[in-house]
């Protein structure tokens, strides 16, 4: 038999629905949800019922949907034995009984209200995210342009304090936002639970608003019919947590992926097949357009015409300001034999999808409306580590244990918070920027007690030099001591200061190992091997001189 499999889009505007022949025979389904796919910001559900019919013209309605549901993302598509065809569809608004309706309007109202509030938060978010973006742009490129003057003398001290005064204030405002953002969202989250469990209890016996679909269906010969109705909720999203377990060997690493994800669309979710996808369709398919850049000559106006109330502004002026809004937008679009053997996770099935990423959950969930997070294991990867004992002895006596780990997992990790272990003890957590597949990223895991370093001062010295010189010296002294059982090479950093003018020289004096490296920013590397048991002392001398009859800051 034919078997039927029609795809129907609807696009709808805000004008009146259109309405069926009454004499279409309506079928009430008792339709469940069977797949979920969610997004970041969102979520796509699969819901299917099936039929036997007879010729004749129906109208299958899938009711008590949920108000949230986009109208715009609705499809139907039909399979089964029966010979049919799907000629229309129509979404309407439907209500229960009433009782206590307005105190039900007035909590939706307050509802609506925060979550706009919530909805501006992102959005004022993603602004800040793209601000943070430019300003670290700007730290990389002053930070070449530095690098390159410095080898000639220049900038001028003037010049280094007005850069970093201006990108660090920048990003510490734009780190503070966004905490207080975050602080300020906790808040109308909790605001939004607390009315919506009172709206649920107010209309517990009066008016609930629902959606109906019905679907207008043209049989022409008996048989089975099994229609799917696709439609995109928001109020759902999922999120990665990582946890990073270092083996006892300190070559490899176990990374276990958990997602957790937490919806109130206003149904609970039931046994349903679950699907993570890291597609973004909230910010589209489509990149931002560029428009013409504009510069022009600065023409004062005329002292009467600029005076003049609602005079238009100048056109190079709107255009910017046009470019302004646009920028503005564009920038709001972006934001886991006899003897006991651990228990395995059961894990999801990885589809890369061109552009996104699709983790297939292969067992199926209960997700309950109610706004918490479910957590479930996504992977377990086994990832190569290089591990490295590094000191910086001059802010802290503690050697940390910085691994260097590659990516081997066949999907990107997303940024999120990870929390790291040494066997069973945890180690804290730290946050983890997006890492491509087969990239390289650094994580810490805390400090070893068994590798110690000790800095001190030993020596301190001004004196007035000839030919017109004035010398400053320092002398240090730092001990290094391995009490673990094996061998290793510890690390150090040091510095030495950078001087803000060409008058003034810094040099490195008489060191008892030499440094492997000195970085163009003062920082000063030694990479020390230590046996087992082993004590070392390790020795260097800072020289500044500048020009006699000036003083010198910073030291």
């Amino acid at each position: 038999m034919k078997s039927l499999r029609n795809f129907l889009f609807l696009t709808l505007f805000l004008t009146p629905a259109l309405s069926f022949s009454a004499d279409l025979k309506r079928i009430p389904t008792d339709s469940r949800i069977t797949a979920v796919t969610v997004y970041a910001d969102r979520a796509l559900t699969i819901r299917s019922t099936s039929l036997n019919l007879k010729p004749g013209n129906y109208l299958i309605a899938f009711e008590a949907l949920p108000t949230l549901i986009l109208d715009d993302s609705i499809r139907v598509e039909g399979k089964g034995t029966a010979s049919a065809t799907i000629s229309g569809l129509e979404i309407k608004r439907t209500f229960l009984a009433q009782s206590g309706e307005k105190r039900v309007q007035e909590l939706q109202e307050e509802i609506r209200v925060l979550e706009r509030r919530s909805a501006t938060l992102d959005a004022k978010k993603s602004g800040i995210t793209a601000q943070k973006a430019f300003l670290e742009s700007i730290r990389v490129a002053w930070g070449d342009r530095i690098s390159k003057e410095l080898a000639i003398g220049r900038p001028a001290s003037t010049e280094l304090q007005d850069a970093s005064s201006f990108v660090g204030t920048g990003i510490t405002k734009a780190e503070e936002q966004s905490r207080d953002i975050e602080f300020e969202k906790k808040g109308l989250k909790d605001k939004i639970d607390a009315l919506r469990r009172q709206q649920n209890e107010a209309t517990g016996s009066g008016r609930k608003e629902s959606k109906t679909v019905e679907v207008a269906v043209e049989v022409a010969r008996e048989g089975s019919l099994t229609l799917e109705l696709a439609s995109t909720t928001p109020q759902a999203s999922w999120e990665p947590s990582y946890d990073v377990r270092l083996a006892s060997d300190a070559k490899t690493a176990e990374l276990t992926f958990r997602a957790m994800v937490r919806q109130q669309t206003g149904e609970d979710w039931h046994n349903v097949d679950l699907t993570l996808s890291t597609a973004r369709p909230a910010v589209g398919g489509a990149p931002p357009e560029l428009y013409p850049w504009h510069i022009s000559l600065y023409h004062p106006q005329p002292m009467m015409s600029a005076m003049l109330v609602g005079a238009p502004a100048p056109a190079p002026l709107a255009k910017a300001k046009k470019m302004a809004k646009m920028q503005k937008d564009t920038a709001h679009m972006e934001e886991a034999t006899a003897e006991e053997a651990p228990v395995a996770f059961v894990t999801a099935q990885i589809s890369d999808e061109q552009s996104s990423v699709s983790f297939h959950v292969t067992r199926t969930l209960d997700v309950p409306s109610d706004g918490t997070r479910h957590g479930t294991v996504v992977a377990v990867e086994q990832l190569p580590v290089t591990l490295e004992y590094l000191a910086l002895p001059k802010l802290s006596p503690a050697v940390f244990l910085k691994s260097e780990i590659i990516n081997k997992a066949p999907y990107p990790l997303l940024p999120s918070k990870v929390n790291t272990f040494v066997g069973n003890s945890y180690t804290g957590s730290s946050q983890l920027k997006k890492v491509a597949g087969g990239e390289k990223f650094d994580l810490f895991f805390g400090n070893d007690d068994q590798v110690t370093v000790k800095r001190e001062e030993v020596k301190q010295q001004k004196e007035a030099g000839l030919f017109g010189k004035n010398r400053v010296s320092y002398r240090y002294r730092i001990e290094l001591g391995n009490f673990r059982k094996e061998p290793l090479t510890l690390t150090l950093r040091d510095q030495l200061p950078l001087a803000g003018d060409e008058e003034i020289k810094v040099s490195l004096e008489e060191p008892s190992l030499k440094p492997e490296e000195i970085k163009s920013d003062g920082t000063i590397i030694w990479k020390t091997p230590l046996k087992a048991g082993e004590k070392k002392e390790l020795t260097f001398g800072i020289l500044v001189e500048f020009p006699k009859e000036r003083e010198i800051t910073g030291l």
